[in-house]
C-alpha cells in the first residue's frame, strides 16, 4: 500500500500551536521532518504559521519520494544524491496545485489540478532545499570535502530552480479604485437589497471589513481584537500582540506580524462597534464567555467562539460574488487602500509633510519597525503614479495637436 501524507496541527496545555508531519493512513509522525521543524524552525522561535506552512511544504516532498519510489534515506547513506533529471521532476512536481482533502485538521495530498502561485512554489522548494541539507547532514555526520560539495550543489540546484521571487508588487495597483469601494460600501451596507448576509451578522461581517479599510490593520489582528482592546471614551482601539493564548480554542491562531500600536477610532466607527457589542454581540450563545471581539453567530459546537480564519475568508468570498467589480476583494487589498488613502491624505494637505515624516507615519499605524523599507516603497509607488498623472496631463494640455496618420 502506497503511503500518504499529512500536517496535523493540535493546541498544547501551555497554549503553544504545534504541528506534526504525519503517515496519514497510520496516523503516526513520521521522524525526521518533524525533527526539522522542531529544531529548524520552532526552537528558532519562528510563528506557527511558518512551522505550518513548512510542514505541508515537506509533505509535498515526502508524496513526491512516494511517487517517484525513492527510499532518501537509502540513497544518501549509499552517496547517491539526487540528479538533475531528479531535481528538474521535483521541480515540476512541486509546482503542481494538489488537491488537498481535510479531516480533523489533517490535510493529504492526492491528485494534481493546475499549477500553484509562484509565491507558494518558491517556499516549497525552498523549504526542500533546506530539508535536504539538513537531513544529509544528519546522516552523514563526517562526510568527506566531496561528498559535502555534492550535498552543497543539491541544495544550490534546488534553489536555482525557484521560479524568481517577485515579492510585494507594490507598482501594481492593489488598492480599490473610488468606483469599487463606492459597490463595496453599498453591498455591506445595513439592510442594502445588495447583502448577502442574514441580519443577525450584517453589522458584524459589515464592522470587519470597515475596520480593515478605515484602520488598515492585518487581517490576523482584526480576528485577535478584543473588547478590552478598545477605548470607547477615549476613541482609540490598541492593536495587541498575542501569541500562544490559552483561552483562544483556535488551533490556527490568528496573530498580528507587526508591532503594537494604539490607532485613533472615528465617532461613527466607535459607535457602530459600541452598538454591534451592546446589541448584536451580547445575543449570542456563550457570547459572555470569551472577550474577543467578533465571535461565531451560527448555532453549533463554536457558537459564542471567536471567528477562525476560514469564516473570514468566507465573508469576502461570499461579498466579491456580489459584483464583478469585486472579483478581486481580499482583506488585505483594504489594507492597500488605506495605504493609497493616507497618501492621497497627506498630499492634499495645505502644508504637504515631508516624505521622510509620511514614513514615520505610516510606519507606525501600520506596525512597521521605524525606518521600514514598505513605508518607502508605498511612498514611492503614490509618487509613481502623480508623476504619471502629471505627465498625461502635459500630454493632454500641451497646445499641440499631433498630426493624423493617413491609413
Amino acid at each position: 500500500m502506497r503511503k500518504s501524507f499529512g500536517a496535523t496541527s493540535f493546541l498544547m496545555n501551555s497554549g503553544e500551536r504545534y504541528c506534526l508531519v504525519i503517515d496519514h493512513i497510520t496516523k503516526l509522525p513520521i521522524y525526521y521532518p518533524n525533527l526539522f521543524l522542531t529544531t529548524q524552525i520552532r526552537n528558532k522561535s519562528d510563528s506557527f504559521s511558518t512551522m505550518l506552512s513548512a510542514a505541508n511544504n515537506l509533505v509535498v516532498f515526502l508524496q513526491f519520494l512516494e511517487d517517484r519510489d525513492i527510499d532518501l534515506e537509502e540513497r544518501f547513506l549509499s552517496r547517491d544524491f539526487l540528479i538533475v533529471n531528479e531535481l528538474d521532476d521535483l521541480r515540476d512536481y512541486t509546482q503542481q496545485r494538489l488537491l488537498e482533502t481535510v479531516s480533523r485538521n489533517v490535510s493529504n495530498i492526492g491528485k494534481a489540478e493546475n499549477v500553484v502561485s509562484s509565491i507558494t512554489h518558491y517556499m516549497r522548494l525552498t523549504t526542500v532545499s533546506q530539508y535536504i541539507s539538513w537531513y544529509a547532514s544528519n546522516l552523514i555526520k563526517q562526510p568527506s570535502t566531496t561528498e559535502a560539495r555534492k550535498i552543497k550543489s543539491m541544495e544550490t540546484q534546488i534553489k536555482a530552480r525557484r521560479p524568481r521571487k517577485r515579492g510585494r508588487n507594490l507598482d501594481k495597483d492593489m488598492s480599490l479604485d473610488d468606483e469599487q469601494l463606492e459597490v463595496l460600501l453599498e453591498v455591506i451596507r445595513l439592510e442594502s437589497s445588495l447583502n448577502p448576509f442574514s441580519k443577525e451578522v450584517q453589522r458584524r461581517n459589515r464592522l470587519m471589513i470597515l475596520i480593515l479599510y478605515y484602520l488598515g490593520i492585518r487581517g490576523g489582528e482584526l480576528l485577535n481584537l478584543r473588547i478590552s482592546d478598545i477605548n470607547f471614551s477615549k476613541h482609540h482601539l490598541k492593536v495587541i500582540r498575542r501569541a500562544d493564548e490559552k483561552d483562544d480554542p483556535r488551533i490556527q491562531e490568528p496573530n498580528a506580524k507587526t508591532l503594537e500600536r494604539t490607532i485613533p477610532l472615528g465617532e461613527v466607527l466607535s459607535k457602530e462597534l459600541h452598538e454591534y457589542i451592546t446589541k448584536d454581540r451580547r445575543k449570542v450563545s456563550n457570547a459572555r464567555k470569551n472577550d474577543f471581539l467578533f465571535i461565531t453567530h451560527k448555532e453549533g459546537p463554536t457558537v459564542g467562539q471567536p471567528i477562525s480564519k476560514s469564516s473570514y475568508y468566507k465573508v469576502f468570498n461570499i461579498v466579491k460574488l456580489v459584483s464583478p467589480q469585486l472579483y478581486m476583494l481580499t482583506g488585505h487589498k483594504l489594507r492597500h487602500t488605506w495605504n493609497y488613502k493616507l497618501s492621497e491624505k497627506m498630499d492634499s494637505m495645505d502644508e504637504p509633510i515631508s516624505e521622510e515624516k509620511q514614513e514615520q507615519i505610516r510606519s507606525y499605524i501600520m506596525g512597521w519597525k521605524s525606518g521600514s523599507d514598505t513605508a518607502k516603497h508605498y511612498n514611492k509607488r503614490f509618487i509613481q503614479q502623480q508623476a504619471q498623472k502629471a505627465a498625461l496631463a502635459l500630454q493632454e494640455n500641451s497646445g499641440t495637436r499631433l498630426p493624423e496618420q493617413g491609413l
